[in-house]
Order: C-alpha cells, then sequence, then structure tokens
C-alpha cells in the first residue's frame, strides 16, 4: 500500500502556481468531452475534487477561462499547465490529476465515487477497461452522503 502525503501538493511545470490540501480528495474520475481533450492534448482528463476548506493555492494564481457555461478551467499564464476546473456553483476545486506532485497516490478507483463523463466524445478507438460508472454527458448529480449515482 502506497504511504500518502498529507497535506496534497501540486502546481504548474514551471512552479509559478502552487496548491495544497490539507484533506484527501472527495471524489475523482475521468472527462471524456472535447474541451478536455484539446486543452489538455489528450484522449480524457483524470481529476479529483477536493473540499474547499481544506484546499488552497500558497503560490500564486491560476489564469481562469470560460468554456462552459457553468465553469471556468484555470492554469498557469506563464508555462500554460492545465491545472483545475470551477464550477461556477460549486466551491469545491476540480483538480486535474497530473498536476499533483504525488499523482500515484490517488488512484481512481471504484471506492467512493469515481467514473467516466462524456463518453458520447471518447475517442472511438479508446477502450475503457475498468468497470467505473459510464455517462453519455456530466455527471449526475450525486446526493449528500450517498457514493455512487443513482
Amino acid at each position: 500500500m502506497v504511504e500518502k502525503h498529507i497535506p496534497i501538493t501540486g502546481g504548474c511545470l514551471c512552479g509559478a502556481v502552487r496548491y495544497e490540501s490539507t484533506d484527501p480528495p472527495v471524489n475523482g474520475g475521468y472527462c471524456h468531452c472535447r474541451n478536455c481533450q484539446k486543452t489538455s492534448g489528450g484522449l480524457y482528463v483524470a481529476w479529483v475534487e477536493f473540499s474547499p476548506s481544506g484546499f488552497r493555492f500558497t503560490k500564486g494564481e491560476p489564469k481562469l477561462y470560460r468554456l462552459t457555461e457553468w465553469g471556468q478551467r484555470g492554469g498557469c499564464s506563464a508555462c500554460g499547465s492545465l491545472l483545475a476546473f470551477f464550477y461556477d456553483e460549486d466551491p469545491a476545486p476540480v483538480i486535474f490529476i497530473g498536476s499533483l506532485d504525488h499523482p500515484g497516490d490517488w488512484p481512481l478507483a471504484k471506492e467512493g465515487w469515481c467514473g467516466h463523463a462524456y463518453i458520447d466524445s471518447k475517442v472511438s478507438w479508446h477502450i475503457i477497461s475498468d468497470d467505473m460508472p459510464q455517462f453519455a454527458g456530466n455527471y449526475p448529480d450525486i446526493p449528500e452522503g450517498q457514493t455512487e449515482p443513482t
């Protein structure tokens, strides 16, 4: 078993933007939408969400830009690293796993809640080989205390 680093730290490639969370992630997932594909240059984005009460930026702030009606992406204006997504109606930061200092500490598994969103935009030759929930669009709302979508 991997010993997890707490606080959880991370940031951009050049170090201009840094963050930490004193709490472990509350959930995570994979997004296969076209915006995530294009902004990351990859097939999908893997992310974890943190409680806003334990999360803070320790150096710099991400530059925010809007690609959707419901939230903004944030990245480093110096090196271009994509770091986060912030929903307009939810203060919990969604952090891209690649920006964590120790991404191996937080594997996405079907413990707690995890899944694949926007699989209708998934690259056709990419095979999802895990047994996590899959959604054609965005993740459904998950009521307080429930660990999986209905």
